[in-house]
């Protein structure tokens, strides 16, 4: 019997939160449903009931889907909001807890920062919110950007993008942040200062530990259930007591985890550490 169209998207959205913890939920179903239709018909499947079947069967046509529905992308302040609650919820109470202490070091973890557009884009937002407190110069900013590729992480220590590239960032910030030379605009060099780069695989037990918060957007939903669980606690151990985790707009908890950590903010899947 041929699936109503409600009935296919609601199957396939299953699919994609119990293989991926891909929540779709929160987009407009008329732009996933135009997304997958074109998706269906790359595939080669007969039609919608066919689609379903190649997609529970293969791992690279889930992954064919995803890319399709565009989550994969990287690029500066991707969903600004996103950033902005970052900055509002999670920098700005940390900034005013070590300026409160009289200095310290504020330590996050952009994971999974294919060629660094999320890593300078938080280290954009830190240094916009040091202009609030002016005791700001008594604290030790420092942002670690990992990915698993040796090409990703030499883009990013490059810090040179072309303007194509700085999609998203607002014209401000560009004239700020980056200079202008033969090869593209690069990073200044006091944004850089607070950022280092290097390769490292999350499904193995993260060497450095306490961060106060860690950002993995867009990278849990290309793991499989189980692979996804051990990256979420890879994560958690990462984390000090308190430390705050963002995942992408359509990434959820799964498994045990989901109790050791509070929501801050479940639009933009920002949590906090409470165990």
């Amino acid at each position: 019997m041929e699936l109503t169209e409600d009935q296919f998207l609601a199957q396939l959205m299953r699919h994609l939160l119990k293989s991926r913890g891909v929540d779709l939920s929160g987009y407009s179903p008329s732009f996933v449903l135009r997304a997958i239709k074109k998706r269906v018909g790359r595939s080669g499947a007969l039609d919608q009931s066919d689609y379903l079947k190649k997609l529970l069967r293969s791992e690279n046509e889930t992954n064919e889907l995803l890319n399709a529905l565009s989550i994969n992308v990287t690029e500066f302040f991707r969903d600004q909001g996103a950033f902005e609650s970052f900055s509002a919820k999670v920098i700005r109470p940390l900034m005013a807890e070590r300026v409160s202490a009289g200095g310290g070091v504020l330590r996050i973890w952009s994971a999974g920062c294919a060629s660094g557009q999320e890593t300078y884009t938080l280290a954009i937002c830190l240094s916009e919110e040091m202009k609030r407190f002016p005791e700001s110069g008594k604290l030790i900013m420092s942002i670690t950007g990992t990915d698993i590729s040796v090409s990703a992480i030499a883009k990013a220590k490059s810090g040179i993008y072309s303007i194509e590239e700085l999609k998203g960032l607002p014209d401000n910030h560009l004239s700020e942040y980056f200079v202008e030379g033969p090869d593209g605009f690069e990073v200044i060099d006091r944004l850089r200062k607070r950022v280092r780069f290097a390769k490292e695989n999350l499904l193995v037990r993260p060497g450095a530990r306490f961060y106060d918060a860690i950002v993995c957007r867009n990278v849990l939903i290309y793991f499989s259930r189980q692979t996804h669980e051990v990256v979420l606690k890879n994560l958690h151990e990462a984390l000090r007591l308190d430390g705050y985790l963002m995942l992408g707009r359509t990434e959820a908890l799964m498994g045990a985890l989901r109790s050791n950590f509070d929501v801050v903010d479940q639009e933009n899947r920002i949590l906090r550490k409470k165990r």
